[in-house]
């Protein structure tokens, strides 16, 4: 195949349309000299310089798809080139299906020709004793032809056609296929007739699509197309079967004194339903007659009852009327010893077995839940000692039971740890530390979440490690307890712990860990406290009987006022020597000396000053005896008293607490001041008798009165002495 162009002209061995895996020549005859360039789908393949020849060519091999291929001269824009097209030949044209719409009086016809040829195809159909040629069409992407034409004759009662298809690559013609005319006839899926069809055993408040078609009859013509669908919609009907029930204890609140059950249903199919349930009417009839209603609304299937001796009675109601009532006695069931064991039937089933409860022929309940999801119950009623346990859903624990159905009340045995196909835990438990003591210590740890169990929880390991050694020990506890007493510990030694969970497909990973100091021996440290507390407080009252003896309380009254800090003289002060007898100016000294001041001279003068004790019988007015005090000149810097006689009284005590009261504050712990001292030396030690007032005064409920009984005593010459303080009686 030539193809001219004004450059050049093109050339293709098998032309325009090749078979499709096929191999051929592109050549290329140019008009004048120049350097000569091919290009295919726009790539440069080949190169040649000026020559002699004008005609270049190229080899194309096995071309799968559409291809251009050019030539041009060098410098100059202007290709001419050829469009490759790859294809196959058509197929013998079969499964020919003609149609007579019954409004028209032409003939449809359909027909295939095996693969899609890729390139262009025609069609063309034939009739016999029609003049016309033929009746031709194009072939479609996916294989089809299809031509129409009309009946000449309204006679004609055979229809003998042939079909031809031919591309470039090829052309197939079909046999002669023969048929009555009235077989061919199809009626149109919709028209203006109205006609009615009952239809029943429909399921109430159901949605449903209609859809039809038609022919002539059973017996001529053909079937015609499906009408578009139209829907319709069931009226509802009462409910005409009883919920499936059942129960399962409950734990009762602690003020209450009936038994209670969690009462569970199933909730009706759809053709069971027969409308759209609105509510579950529950009624509790107790032995003594007395009855309580109870609604629960969709999508509830549970409630909680509370009662002694009762039965229930449970019925589903929709817009339409109310189902079958459903009565079942509540009663406590006794355990059953025997084993029940189950096994993998694959991942969301397993087959369960038990021996039997009682006689043959008992129905049992068996039900079952995932753990800690009691409102995800199922329940089957079989008579076998068998049940295959469906809808499982795998890495996932369950629990449940078999309950016997006897006459004489109901028998249980249960089960737990059911699964279909578990592995080891995603996630471990974290610790705590409740409780440590020297050498033991209690620990608990938190639930692993049930979607990260991947099955059923067997036991825990406890690992501890110590610290100081590198030592791993670890101890076992089986589920569902979390908590263990680790004992042994070393006092002040630190720990980590970590707890792992284990399923019957291996152990999971650690949790947090924990680490912890054991404490020191606290029973020691009390028992040393015990010891020292005692002995301190055995210690005082030891004392305290000590102190009860006069003469140890005297000696103990002299040691304590060996503590007390130098007190000054008042009488020993420049301002008192000065003013002794100028009570007018006296408002010059001090104000402590000023309060003195005034008390002396309410008594004798201080160098003769006595103490007169009156005696208790105020009847008496004779002058009591005197006591002699003197002076006794120790160098020490306690004050010590010494009585030489005694001639009154130890009752006459009364007066002298009065006097004492007033020399309290002028009497000198050590020796007199200076009369050449400073005005304010002596305010000095005014201000360290104030700070003095913290200590505890010598009339103390333990300690006895000091009672001066004779002798002469000035506050000019008042000494301290103490030598006697260790041999005193």
């Amino acid at each position: 195949m030539l193809l001219a162009g004004a450059v050049c002209t093109v050339r293709s061995s098998k032309g325009e349309e090749v078979l499709l895996g096929s191999s051929f020549t592109f050549s290329c005859i140019f008009n004048k000299q120049c350097t000569k360039l091919i290009f295919r789908n726009g790539t440069q393949i080949k190169y040649i310089k000026k020559n002699i020849s004008k005609e270049v060519s190229v080899n194309i091999e096995n071309i799968t798809e559409f291809n251009t291929l050019s030539c041009r001269c060098e410098g100059n824009p202007e290709p001419c080139g050829i469009d490759i097209k790859p294809g196959y030949p058509p197929d013998i044209p079969q499964n020919l299906t003609c149609v007579q719409n019954m409004n028209s009086h032409n003939v449809s016809c359909i027909w295939t020709t095996g693969r899609s040829t890729i390139i262009d195809t025609t069609c063309q159909l034939r009739v016999h004793g029609d003049l016309h040629l033929g009746y031709r069409s194009i072939m479609n992407s996916t294989g089809f032809c299809h031509s129409t034409f009309p009946i000449k004759s309204s006679v004609m009662s055979q229809l003998v056609v042939w079909l031809n298809v031919s591309n470039t690559l090829g052309i197939k013609t079909s046999e002669i296929t023969s048929g009555e005319i009235t077989h061919l006839i199809m009626l149109s899926p919709q028209n203006n007739d109205k006609s009615r069809l009952n239809i029943s055993s429909l399921h109430p408040d159901t949605m449903y699509n209609f859809q039809i078609r038609r022919k002539i009859n059973h017996t001529v013509g053909l079937w015609s197309d499906w009408s578009q669908p139209k829907r319709k919609k069931t009226k509802e009907e009462a409910p005409d079967k009883a919920l499936d029930v059942w129960y399962l204890q409950e734990l009762k609140p602690p003020e209450s004194k009936s038994k209670c059950f969690r009462i569970f249903w199933k909730e009706l199919n759809i053709s069971d339903a027969k409308g759209k349930i609105q509510r579950y009417n529950i009624s509790v009839l107790e032995q003594k007659g007395k009855s309580n209603s109870i609604i629960a609304v969709p999508p509830s299937r549970n409630q909680s009852i509370c009662c002694y001796n009762c039965s229930v009675s449970v019925s589903a109601v929709n817009s339409e009327g109310q189902s079958p009532v459903k009565i079942i006695q509540l009663r406590l069931p006794g355990l059953h010893t025997g084993l029940l064991s189950h096994k993998p039937l694959n991942n969301h089933s397993i087959a369960l077995f038990w021996p039997k409860f009682d006689i043959a022929g008992t129905e049992y309940v068996v039900h079952w839940y995932p753990v800690g999801n009691i409102e995800g119950i199922q329940w089957i009623r079989v008579v076998d000692t068998t049940a295959h346990i469906t809808g499982l859903q795998p890495q996932e624990c369950y629990q449940g039971a078999v309950t016997a159905l006897r006459s004489s009340g109901p028998k249980m045995a249960t089960i737990k740890g059911i699964s279909s196909w578990q592995s080891a835990p995603e996630q471990g438990p974290d610790p705590e530390l409740h409780w440590k003591k020297t050498e033991s210590s209690g620990v608990a740890w938190s639930e692993i979440p049930q979607k990260k169990r991947r099955g059923c929880l067997k036991k825990y390991t406890v690992y501890l490690m110590d610290n100081l050694k590198g030592d791993i020990h670890n101890f076992s506890v089986d589920h569902p307890k979390r908590q263990y007493v680790i004992s042994g510990l070393s006092p002040r030694q630190c720990y980590n712990l970590w707890v792992t969970a284990w399923t019957d497909a291996g152990e999971g990973p650690r949790g947090s860990v924990l680490p912890f100091c054991a404490p020191l021996d606290s029973e020691k440290m009390l028992s040393l406290v015990i010891l020292a507390g005692g002995a301190v407080l055995l210690a005082c009252l030891i004392l305290l009987c000590i102190c009860q003896f006069s003469s140890v309380h005297r000696r103990f009254l002299c040691c304590c006022q060996c503590l007390l800090p130098i007190i000054p003289d008042p009488a020993n002060s420049k301002c008192a020597k000065t003013y002794a007898d100028d009570q007018v100016n006296v408002w010059k000294c001090p104000r402590r000396l000023q309060e003195f001041w005034g008390q002396l001279h309410e008594l004798p003068r201080l160098s003769e000053i006595k103490f007169y004790l009156d005696q208790w019988d105020s009847s008496v007015n004779e002058e009591p005896d005197n006591v002699e005090v003197e002076e006794v000149p120790y160098p020490s810097i306690c004050t010590y008293i010494k009585s030489f006689s005694q001639e009154s009284s130890s009752s006459d005590a009364t007066q002298f607490t009065r006097i004492t009261d007033i020399m309290e504050d002028y009497i000198s712990t050590h020796g007199a001041i200076s009369g050449g001292e400073e005005e304010d030396e002596y305010e000095k030690g005014e201000r360290s008798l104030d700070e003095f007032e913290f200590f505890p005064s010598t009339h103390s409920p333990f300690l006895e009165p000091l009672v001066l009984t004779g002798g002469k005593l000035t506050l000019d010459v008042v000494k301290i002495d103490c030598s006697e303080f260790l041999d005193c009686t």
